[in-house]
C-alpha cells in the first residue's frame, strides 16, 4: 500500500522548513553581532502562548537575521522561501529555509519532499555553504576561537496549518502512511516502525510527530508552531555541540595517552616535575569541556509547563542527545581519572625527592663531621 492509494486529507496550508546547523567557534558575542551586520537584526524570543506561560527561558536568545528570498526546485516542485539565520552565543548558527507548500498538497508530495531533503540538490547545498562562509567572514570579530568542525546537523519540519475537512488527529497519528511520509517513504510502514517516532498532542486539533531527521507539526496556532520549531532547533544545536565535543575529546585522549610515560625511570633527578605540563593540559581540558557542557545545560530552561517540557524531552530522546552527552561525560571522567593518577604520581615523586634530600643532607652532615675530626 502506498501513500497515494488511501484517502488522506490534503494540506490546504503549510510549509516545509529546512534547517542546517553548524558550529563556527567556541562562543559568539551577540552584543557585537549587530555591529558586524549592516542589516537590522533582532533577538529571537520564544513566542508567548497559553501553553508556554513564560516557562521557557533562554539565557541568551539567539540573534535572527533574514538573508532574503530563495527559489528552488525540490522533488519536481518550484518552491519559494525565505532564508534566515539564527546565531547562538554557544558558537552555533542555524540556517533555515522556510518554503511555502503548494495549495493544496497531498501526502505523497510530502513523502517525496522529505525523501528529497535527505540528499539536497547541489545548488541548494551550495547556497547554504556560501551563506555560511559569508556569515563566518562578517561575524569574525564576534567569534571567540573561530573553528568549523566537519560535523553539521540538518533537520526538516513540515508545518501543517490547515487540513481539508474535519479530521481525527489521533487516527492520523496512528496511520502508517503518515509515518511513511515523515520518513520519506512511499509505502506504508509496519506497526513496529512507530518505535522510531515520537508523538505529542495537547489540544484536539494539534499533533507533533518526530523522527531523527524530521518532524510533522499539525498546528493551527502560528505562535505554538513557532515555539515548537524553536525548541526543535535548540535541541539540534545541543546535539551538534555534543557531537562536536565528543569528536574533540576523541582527538585529545590519544594525545594524552602518548604523553604518559610507559614506565617509571629508575634514575630520575629529584624535583624535576615530569608531569607538570601534562597535568596543566589535562586540567585545562577538564575545565574547558565542563564549562561548555554547563553552558549548554543552562542555555535553555523549561520550568513549569509540563507540555513543553515533555515536548523538549521527546525531541532530545529521538535525536539521542543524551547518548552523545553520556559519551562526553564518560570521556570527561577518563580525563579526571587521568588527572588524579598523574597528580598522585607527581605527589609520590615529590615525596621521593624530599626523602632523597633528607638522606643527602644527613650524609653531608656525617661527612662534614668526619672531616672536622
Amino acid at each position: 500500500m502506498t501513500v497515494e492509494n488511501i484517502s488522506l486529507p490534503d494540506i490546504e496550508k503549510g510549509s516545509l522548513t529546512l534547517c542546517q546547523l553548524y558550529e563556527i567557534g567556541d562562543q559568539i558575542n551577540l552584543t557585537i553581532v549587530s555591529s558586524c551586520i549592516t542589516k537590522p537584526t533582532e533577538r529571537k524570543q520564544m513566542s508567548v502562548h497559553v501553553r508556554q506561560a513564560e516557562s521557557i527561558q533562554i539565557a541568551q536568545p539567539p540573534v535572527q537575521i533574514s538573508l532574503g528570498k530563495k527559489n528552488l526546485t525540490l522533488a519536481g516542485l518550484s518552491l519559494t522561501g525565505v532564508l534566515t539565520v539564527s546565531i547562538y552565543d554557544l558558537g552555533a548558527i542555524a540556517l533555515t529555509l522556510k518554503l511555502s507548500l503548494p495549495q493544496p498538497t497531498n501526502w505523497l508530495t510530502i513523502s517525496q519532499l522529505m525523501a528529497a531533503v535527505h540528499d539536497l540538490p547541489d545548488e541548494l547545498q551550495k547556497d547554504f555553504l556560501c551563506s555560511l562562509e559569508e556569515l563566518e567572514t562578517v561575524l569574525k570579530p564576534a567569534i571567540y576561537k573561530p573553528n568549523r568542525p566537519a560535523i553539521m546537523e540538518d533537520y526538516s519540519i513540515v508545518v501543517v496549518e490547515k487540513l481539508a475537512g474535519e479530521n481525527n488527529l489521533e487516527d492520523l497519528s496512528k496511520n502508517p502512511l503518515i509515518w511513511a511520509a515523515l520518513l520519506g517513504e512511499k509505502s506504508a510502514l509496519s506497526p513496529s516502525a512507530s518505535q522510531l517516532l515520537a508523538q505529542m498532542s495537547y489540544y484536539h486539533d494539534d499533533l507533533a510527530l518526530f523522527s531523527w531527521n524530521g518532524a510533522i507539526l499539525i498546528e493551527p496556532d502560528p505562535l505554538a508552531a513557532a515555539t515548537a520549531i524553536a525548541l526543535i532547533e535548540f535541541a539540534n544545536v545541543e546535539l551538534l555541540l555534543m557531537r562536536s565535543y565528543d569528536q574533540s575529546l576523541d582527538a585529545q585522549l590519544p594525545k594524552m595517552s602518548r604523553q604518559l610515560p610507559k614506565e617509571q625511570s629508575r634514575f630520575s633527578l629529584p624535583l624535576v616535575h615530569r608531569y607538570s605540563r601534562l597535568l596543566h593540559e589535562v586540567q585545562y581540558l577538564i575545565a574547558e569541556f565542563t564549562e561548555v557542557t554547563e553552558r549548554v545545560d543552562n542555555a535553555l530552561k523549561v520550568a513549569d509547563d509540563v507540555y513543553w517540557n515533555r515536548f523538549y524531552t521527546a525531541i532530545l530522546n529521538v535525536l539521542r542527545v543524551n547518548m552523545w552527552r553520556a559519551g562526553v561525560e564518560h570521556k570527561l571522567a577518563l580525563l579526571r581519572e587521568t588527572y588524579s593518577m598523574l597528580h598522585d604520581e607527581a605527589d609520590a615523586e615529590r615525596a621521593n625527592s624530599l626523602e632523597w634530600m633528607i638522606i643527602i643532607l644527613i650524609l653531608t652532615e656525617i661527612v662534614l663531621a668526619l672531616i672536622r675530626h
